[in-house]
């Protein structure tokens, strides 16, 4: 028996719309999935639903960003501004700066040591130093302070 055809509109019965949503996604995804491993492309597949919930998929060789800037390149169309470069530009150098201070934080707590220069040993013990020198005088000022009445 086969599959009767049903015209193309939109379905009233939200019960029916939800689940023919669900089938028709994931056989969308699937489509995807198999037309990137049969035919070695790159797949990227963004579904809104109607009540905005995001559902995507990607090749797993590649990402969804890439395939945008692809797409941005070879029709011509412009999917984000000067803003939006100029946003991930200060994304990339803030991520850098970030992993830069990870690396420094790792080697104020002694770990990561063994790729460091002796003058750079030096810096961040005359760092360490300094830093113990500002506790200690912070410390003698709190304990020098009178202590309020109530507090006692």
């Amino acid at each position: 028996m086969g599959r009767g055809k049903i015209k193309i509109k939109r379905i009233e019965n939200s019960t029916n719309r939800q689940v023919t949503f669900s089938k028709r996604r994931a056989g969308l995804v699937k489509k995807a999935r198999e037309i990137g491993v049969l035919c070695d492309t790159e797949v990227g597949v963004v579904i809104f639903s109607s009540g905005g919930k995001l559902y995507d998929y990607c090749s797993p060789r590649t990402s969804l960003s890439r395939i945008l800037e692809k797409y941005q390149t070879n029709s011509g169309k412009i999917l984000w501004g000067e803003k939006h470069k100029n946003l991930s530009a200060e994304i990339d150098r803030v991520k850098k700066e970030n992993d830069n201070m990870q690396i420094q934080l790792r080697h104020l707590k002694g770990e990561d040591l063994n790729s460091l220069q002796h003058r750079e040993l030096i810096a961040i013990e005359e760092g360490l130093q300094n830093g113990q020198t500002n506790m200690r005088e912070k410390q003698a000022v709190i304990l020098t302070l009178p202590v309020a009445p109530e507090l006692i």
